[in-house]
């Protein structure tokens, strides 16, 4: 038994040993801490302490290897805790997967004899020499230096554009954006440093901080916002402050007027057909309405005006070409009411005048009687000691016509009309139509500069390209001198009758302009502006949109015209004007409204009528008609409409009182019963309520009783039930008085 256990501890131990030798090559080997764990736990036994031997210092038998040194009991581990069958499996399960792998054992560089070619990576490896890089270190970080200006005051200013960005407000200020944003913070205004915040919280903020916060303006073309490019019509030409030398003669601009079957259009073919006798001129065509004929070797442009609507219609906009009016009257006629209605225009329009007596080959011609009405209307004739040049013409027979020629050229050389032909061209337009294959075509007269193809335009909204040049003769040409006629083609509409043709540099600029006034236009037709009415000038004059009454005047008989315009002259005052700027017998015609619509005047009619056409103009233009039968009437509110440009007095005046006897309690608040201590309550007044000599109240009447009756008014000595508007104070005692506000026109 001894023996048994004596040779069986042997085993155990040398079971043992080779148990645990194993253990000790791995050890050897680096190995994780992971792999000794699982080790342990596969062994599942206790490491024991090992006992000497009996024999001790014996050989230990053939083939045995040395034993690994005894660990000391205090590096025996503590024993783990004994695994689960499954978890032994997967320990070892994984302890076999990693030893089976296979193990690459790497030789050292340096190992082994040298070969007789070097590797093949030194042979591909680049022995040019690198360049050395120094080594930069982190540069020392910036303290911010603040960017301001200090100003007269000694304040610091600091200029930004905005959008204001946090940091860079911190930047101009010296400071850290973390500061600024705890500055937004107790502003309420949450921000990070690439935001941006409003401009005052930027001004309350460098104000804090002690600086003062200035928009920087941008520089014209800076920044991301550009600037808008404005265009503007170049401004015309004045001749006086063009050097001599630049200005040439050009020809005169003469227009024909006078009453209806006066011999106008008859005159002006008389001159054609001269003209076309001397072969200078012909093929004229009528619907030009402006050509130009030679007279020794000078131009002369005559406009041909239909009546003087083209005459009223370039007045109304402005716009004076004429430089000479002819005013035909008929020898056996005399002066008729258009005949005086277009010397008004050509007086208002400051130009030139002459008279052309027409028809003297007649039997009933009586040119003393036409020279005398000229004398009683103020156009004196040169022979007879006065100014203006009268001549005695026949269209039929040619009577006088190269008088009429001679006495035009002469009275243009006295004007000394001249342009400079190299300026910016401008033209007025005479007459416009639209051509079945033309398009809007405009007959024109130049009035400075050489209009040639091709050059770009702007006509009143409207723009266009001088596609071609038709003269009077129906023939093209390549450009026009100053003071010539021509039909112009290549508008982008059709323009209106009086509107200047202005040539700018590039085609782009009319474009825009032409959209711009486009739009003008169109906001302006949203809001119509309001003509001048009697009723509303008041109105009117306070909008600063009239200064002055100015009246167009027709009567039946010339007796009225007399009486009711010495009558309206009568009118005195200092604060607004009364002008009379037509006055004739007759119907209300087309021409009286055109007048009126282009001076912004009202029309008054004394026992006339207004013509159909007329009427619809007037409707068009928005001109105001007055019509009266009575003289007192048509005075009394011109006068009316003149004093309302005063302000009215306002006085008070007392209707009656009422006492408050006690006070009652409604539905909708309080009543005061009341008696009438003298005069009248009317409901439709004014009440104030009197406490002790002091107003406590001024309203209206809301409810005015009797018993239970509503009321208009309450007499004296009668009781009632008073309530006003807004009012339930009330208190016995109270005296309630009734009151109207009386207006009172200022007198002139």
């Amino acid at each position: 038994m001894p023996s048994k256990s004596s040779s069986s501890k042997p085993r155990k131990t040398s079971d043992d040993k080779v148990v645990e030798e194993p253990a000790s090559v791995e050890s050897t080997k680096p190995h994780k801490a992971e792999k000794e764990k699982v080790l342990s736990l596969i062994e599942d036994k206790k490491p024991r302490t090992r006992v000497p031997r009996k024999d001790g210092g014996g050989l230990p038998p053939l083939g045995a290897k040395k034993a690994a040194p005894e660990p000391k009991k205090e590096d025996v581990p503590a024993a783990p805790a004994k695994p689960t069958l499954d978890e032994r499996k997967a320990a070892a399960l994984n302890l076999f997967e990693d030893d089976d792998k296979p193990k690459v054992r790497r030789r050292p560089a340096d190992a082994g004899q040298p070969s007789a070619l070097p590797p093949i990576s030194l042979l591909a490896e680049d022995n040019t020499p690198k360049p050395i890089v120094p080594i930069v270190h982190a540069p020392p970080a910036e303290v911010p230096v603040p960017e301001f200006e200090v100003g007269e005051s000694g304040e610091k200013i600091i200029h930004l554009k905005p959008p204001i960005v946090v940091k860079d407000l911190a930047d101009k200020m010296g400071l850290k954006p973390f500061k600024i944003i705890a500055d937004l913070i107790a502003f309420q205004v949450f921000a990070s440093a690439d935001k941006a915040i409003d401009i005052e919280i930027a001004e309350k903020v460098c104000e804090k901080h002690g600086f003062k916060l200035e928009r920087e303006k941008r520089e014209k073309g800076g920044g991301v916002h550009k600037v808008e490019e404005v265009i503007v019509e170049p401004v015309a030409q004045v001749v006086a402050e063009v050097a001599e030398d630049k200005l040439e003669l050009r020809a005169p601009i003469i227009t024909f007027m006078g009453h209806v079957d006066h011999g106008k259009t008859s005159l002006l073919d008389a001159l054609r057909k001269t003209q076309v006798t001397a072969g200078e001129a012909g093929g004229i065509t009528q619907h030009i309405g402006a050509y130009c004929i030679f007279h020794n070797g000078k131009p002369i442009t005559f406009i041909d005006t239909p009546g003087h609507a083209a005459f009223s219609a370039m007045r109304a906009r402005g716009a004076n070409v004429t430089d000479i009016v002819v005013l035909i009257i008929a020898a056996d006629d005399g002066i008729m009411p258009q005949t005086k209605e277009a010397l008004s225009h050509a007086k208002a329009a400051g130009v030139q005048l002459m008279v052309a007596i027409n028809k003297c080959d007649l039997p009933t011609a009586n040119v003393l009687r036409v020279k005398s009405q000229l004398q009683d209307i103020g156009l004196a004739p040169v022979d007879w000691g006065g100014e203006i040049e009268c001549m005695e013409v026949s269209a039929k027979s040619g009577l006088g016509l190269d008088n009429l020629l001679e006495t035009m050229s002469l009275q243009a050389e006295v004007l000394e009309l001249k342009a400079d032909p190299k300026a910016a061209p401008r033209a007025t337009v005479i007459e416009s139509s639209m051509v079945a294959g033309k398009g809007p075509v405009a007959t024109v007269i130049v009035g400075q500069g050489t209009l040639t193809v091709g050059q770009p335009f702007i006509c009143g909204p409207y723009w266009g390209k001088v596609k071609a040049l038709i003269n009077d003769r129906g023939e093209n040409i390549k450009e026009v001198l100053p003071g010539m006629p021509c039909e112009v083609i290549g508008f982008s509409d059709m323009p209106h009758v009086g509107d200047e043709v202005v040539v700018m540099k590039n085609e782009r600029d009319v474009k825009k302009l032409s959209e711009e006034r486009l739009e003008d236009i169109r906001q302006k037709k949203l809001t119509v502006p309001r003509r001048s009415t009697l009723e509303h000038l008041f109105a009117s004059i306070e909008d600063s949109n009239k200064k002055a009454l100015k009246v167009v005047l027709k009567c039946d008989v010339q007796g009225s015209v007399e009486a009711i315009a010495k009558c309206l002259t009568d009118i005195k005052s200092d604060k607004c004007n009364l002008d009379i700027l037509h006055k004739e017998v007759g119907s209300i015609n087309e021409s009286d409204v055109l007048l009126a619509s282009a001076s912004d005047a009202i029309i008054l009619g004394f026992n006339v009528k207004v013509e159909n056409k007329a009427l619809t103009v007037a409707k068009r233009e928005t001109v105001q008609v007055k019509l009266y039968s009575i003289i007192y009437e048509l005075i009394d509110q011109v006068k009316e409409s003149m004093q309302g440009l005063l302000d009215p007095l306002t006085r008070e005046k007392v209707l009656g009182h009422a006492r408050v006897k006690q006070v009652f309690k409604v539905n909708k608040g309080f009543v005061g019963g009341s008696v009438v201590t003298d005069g009248i309550m009317n409901r439709k007044q004014r009440a104030r309520v009197l406490r002790d000599g002091q107003a406590v109240y001024d309203g209206g009447f809301e409810t005015l009783r009797r018993f239970q009756d509503e009321v208009n008014e309450v007499r004296n000595g009668l009781e009632c039930g008073i309530k006003l508007n807004g009012f339930s104070d009330y208190e016995e005692n109270d005296v309630i008085e009734c009151y109207e506000l009386e207006k009172i026109a200022q007198t002139l």
